[in-house]
């Protein structure tokens, strides 16, 4: 179904945030609180099948996950459930509207080492506002025009982290998905990059420019070889795609 067509069809999708039990998939059975109109893919189950695959693969009981750009929690439920009780996945989420539909998510499946941040994560230490366009519950810095925008509260993760680690500032991977934003996000991150060298999967979108970021992570130690998480992504880093860097062993 084409871009244009799907938008089509949401229009006439119920608008309502409630819970929605997840209909099959690798979260088949819990539970998501969100809208049909706003995230139909994971009330169905049936969305982001390669990326969660690749969490299985890398993701592990005990380990420590942040998810960047959470949206309505659907893939820090599924980091949640693959790290276990023992582990914990930080959700950064900074529409407050979407965070709160996170944090009840988070009670709905018990999930009580999954946390919800309300906050973006920029380039900058201290924190301070930004207004963005706001479309189904996500910020878009990719939008040119829009019928809502937000104020949000950003700040780099370095800055953030001691406050948030609780004692133990290992990580051992980070999901980024925040629709245009990924150099600054990650530029914020520099010295947890450095030092944790936590695995990225990071999704691009239209107007970031792809070489900036390589050799920035370069910088950090890290490969620059791209995998794709989609079948048929080789070759050139494609718009609203994700890839995988590792650290350089």
């Amino acid at each position: 179904m084409n871009t244009k067509l799907k938008e089509a069809v949401r229009g006439f999708l119920p608008t309502r945030v409630r819970p929605h039990r997840i209909r099959r998939g690798p979260l088949r059975g819990h539970q998501i609180y969100t809208s049909w109109h706003d995230s139909p893919g994971a009330i169905r189950g049936n969305t982001e099948f390669p990326l969660l695959t690749w969490f299985e693969r890398h993701a592990k009981s005990g380990q420590t996950w942040l998810d960047v750009g959470a949206h309505y929690g659907y893939t820090a439920l599924a980091l949640a459930e693959l790290v276990g009780k023992q582990g914990r996945v930080l959700a950064f989420e900074p529409v407050l509207a979407t965070a709160a539909c996170v944090s009840r998510t988070r009670e709905l499946n018990r999930a009580n080492h999954l946390s919800v941040i309300p906050f973006g994560l920029a380039s900058d230490p201290g924190i301070r506002p930004c207004r963005l366009p706001v479309i189904r519950g996500m910020a878009d810095s990719t939008l040119a025009h829009a019928e809502w925008e937000e104020l949000i509260l950003v700040s780099s993760l370095d800055w953030l982290w001691e406050s948030l680690c609780d004692g133990d500032p290992t990580i051992h991977g980070v999901k980024i998905d925040v629709q245009g934003m990924e150099g600054t996000v990650l530029q914020g991150m520099a010295n947890i990059l450095r030092l944790q060298r936590p695995k990225l999967v990071v999704e691009f979108h239209s107007g970031v420019d792809r070489e900036v970021i390589l050799r920035f992570l370069a910088s950090c130690g890290y490969q620059t070889a791209a995998e794709p998480i989609e079948a048929g992504s080789e070759g050139a880093l494609e718009d609203n795609k994700s890839y995988a860097f590792y650290p350089l062993s």
